[in-house]
Order: structure tokens, then C-alpha cells, then sequence
């Protein structure tokens, strides 16, 4: 199967894409307007090589481009807000799609009309469960709220938490997180590391950057994870990849305890969920102090995961939506576009020759 990832959209999408599909992604289309490296693959191959994923770039203006070759296009929303010039190529439908939506809430809000209309049958991935409803009103027949996967590296580093540390773990650009510092209880953490003075670690993403092998690293030797996300907007981050990578990682886990948050339900003789600082404490002191008690809660951790994030049990899922993607390819809507495209079809076969 030949699968596209749509150019430009962030690496941790094509990263997740590449671990679902280990018979491998093609990145196609051109970078980012704004150079962001996000957006810019070419530093991640060698990386990604090194992890095990097949990753190839076609890296070439829209124009240039034949998306027909492909089993599947990827596409992300948020394509439209990388480059310009997607407006003008966003109609052209040659394969089947997946359409991905990260952190859009409303497609009204970003999506240009003949974009609505070539897609609305087809399957939506959306990571927020709160944007559901929108998408459902805008049209959209087939709404998915679907975890993205882990890779399998995260599962297989044996976790030691050598290093008696409670980590904190903030990813992208510190201007896309907005400008009230408690969406992610930077607060909470404060008051963490004033209690465990040399033992608390926060990595920042915005101010060093770690290979996606580091991180596992980071992860892997550290004793205890916390995440102190708290919902904000419409829902956004009611879990984070950050969250589910220490799950696979091995690591007892802090969250909290709020509504929209789904933290909890990851969260089962493996960590505590809580909005009482003091129980965090207690919970940290525990697996700092304690090896053998952290290694038995991280052991539940990593179960959890690979019960609900791992590519075994997800990519069942995925085929299954992608199978219903390529129905509707088959099958265009009795459209304008969609008798037209059969019209096309019935004289490449030749007409009504002989």
C-alpha cells in the first residue's frame, strides 16, 4: 500500500503515520511558507531511519505534483494554514483521503468551500473529542475521535529510572501554547520542583531540542512523569502525546482531575489522577524514594499502552476507516462532480467503442 502524507504538516504527524504504517509514508508537497522545522522533514529522516520507519520525501510544489499513484492521501486540515498555495490545489481529488485534524475546532473557521465539499463524505481523524460536534454540523458523515499510536520504540526500551527524577515534559513552539501559563500548570510545577529541589527535571521544546531516540532515553531513565494539562478553549488537550509516550515508556504517572481531562482513564494502579497537590507529593516521594515501587506501577503503565496506543491494536481501526475512505472514492456522490467523474471514467474505458 502506497500512503501519502500530505506537505507540509508537522513531523509528529508524519512520525505517527509512519509508525501505523510500517510499509511506509511518502511526505508530498512543499515545505511550510514559514520555513517552521516543524514543518521540515529533511532534519527528522535520519532519525526516523534509526527508529526503524520508512519515511521518503517528495518534496515539490503542488503543481508538480500527481496524487493518483497513492492508496491514500493524508491529508491535515491544518495544511491550509502552512501554505498558501494549497488553497488553489485542494479541490483536485485523485485518490482516496484520510483527513486529519490536529487542534482545528471548527472546519467552517479554516476550510474553503470546494475543500467542504470534496471531503464532507469522507473519514475525519480528530484527536479532540469536543471538536466532534462541529464537524458533525459542518457536514462531515464520518467523524472519528481516534488516539494516535505510539511507536513501538517507546514500548521496547526497557525502562530503568536510574536517575530519581520526576520529569516534566512541554513539546512545540512556546508562541502556538498562547500566553496563560496555568493551561499546562506551570503553576502545580513550580510548587513540584520547590518541594523535590534537584530531583525535578522539565524539558522544554522550545528551548532544546532532543531527537525522537533521546527522548525515549529521557523517558526511559526517569522515575516518575507528570502532566498538569488542565482543559481550556473548546476541549483542546483532554490527553496529551507526551502523556501516552511515558505510559509506553514505562513510567508512573501524575495528571489531573478535571472534566474534559481523559487522563483518568489511563490511570489504574499506575499513577494517581488528582487535583490535591499534597497527593501528587506523596505519589512523587513514593517513586523517587522507592525503585521497586515505581518499577510496578511503570510495568502497569506500559500494559496500558499497549492496550489502547499501540500500533497492534490501533491499526485495525485505522484500516477499517481507510477501507470506508476508499469506498467513497469508488463511489462518488451523485454530484455534478461526482456524474462527471464517472462520465471521465466511462470514456477512458472506451465508450461506447465496438
Amino acid at each position: 500500500m502506497k500512503v501519502g502524507v500530505l506537505s507540509p504538516t508537522t513531523w509528529q504527524l508524519v512520525e505517527k503515520m509512519a509508525a501505523l504504517f510500517p510499509e511506509g509514508v511518502e511526505v508530498v508537497g512543499p515545505l511550510a511558507d514559514d520555513g517552521h522545522y516543524w514543518n521540515d522533514y529533511r532534519r527528522k529522516v535520519a532519525e526516523w531511519q534509526d527508529l526503524g520507519l520508512r519515511v521518503s520525501l517528495r518534496l515539490a510544489p503542488y503543481a508538480e505534483v500527481d496524487f493518483s499513484p497513492y492508496d491514500v492521501l493524508i491529508e491535515s486540515v491544518e495544511t491550509f494554514s502552512y501554505s498558501r498555495d494549497w488553497r488553489n490545489h485542494c479541490h483536485r481529488l485523485e485518490c482516496p483521503v484520510l483527513l486529519k485534524a490536529c487542534w482545528t475546532r471548527d472546519p467552517l473557521d479554516l476550510i474553503p468551500q470546494a475543500y467542504l465539499e470534496k471531503t464532507r463524505r469522507f473519514p475525519v481523524l480528530l484527536e479532540m473529542p469536543a471538536h466532534a460536534r462541529n464537524w458533525k454540523a459542518a457536514g462531515f458523515r464520518d467523524v472519528n475521535v481516534i488516539v494516535n499510536p505510539v511507536g513501538d520504540w517507546w514500548l521496547d526500551r526497557p525502562w530503568t529510572g536510574e536517575e530519581e527524577r520526576v520529569l516534566f515534559v512541554l513539546s512545540g513552539a512556546r508562541k502556538w501554547r498562547g500566553d496563560d501559563p496555568t493551561r499546562f500548570g506551570l503553576e502545580i510545577w513550580d510548587e513540584i520542583a520547590r518541594a523535590f529541589p534537584g530531583r525535578a527535571y522539565h524539558h522544554d521544546g522550545d528551548v532544546s531540542y532532543k531527537t525522537s531516540r533521546e527522548m525515549t532515553d529521557l523517558y526511559g531513565s526517569s522515575r516518575v512523569f507528570v502532566n498538569l494539562d488542565r482543559p481550556y478553549g473548546q476541549g483542546e488537550r483532554p490527553l496529551t502525546l507526551a502523556f501516552t509516550e511515558a505510559l509506553a515508556a514505562g513510567l508512573p504517572v501524575v495528571a489531573r482531575d478535571l472534566p474534559g481531562l481523559s487522563f483518568g482513564k489511563f490511570i489504574d494502579g499506575n499513577g494517581v489522577c488528582t487535583e490535591d497537590v499534597s497527593a501528587m507529593f506523596a505519589f512523587i516521594e513514593n517513586c523517587l524514594a522507592r525503585r521497586e515501587y515505581a518499577e510496578a506501577r511503570g510495568a502497569r503503565s506500559r500494559q496500558i499502552a499497549q492496550e489502547s496506543f499501540s500500533t497492534r491494536v490501533l491499526r485495525p481501526h485505522y484500516d477499517r476507516i481507510l477501507g470506508r475512505a476508499k469506498s467513497v472514492f469508488e463511489r462518488p456522490a451523485e454530484s455534478d462532480d461526482g456524474l462527471l467523474r464517472r462520465a471521465f471514467a466511462f470514456l477512458r474505458r472506451g465508450g461506447y467503442a465496438g
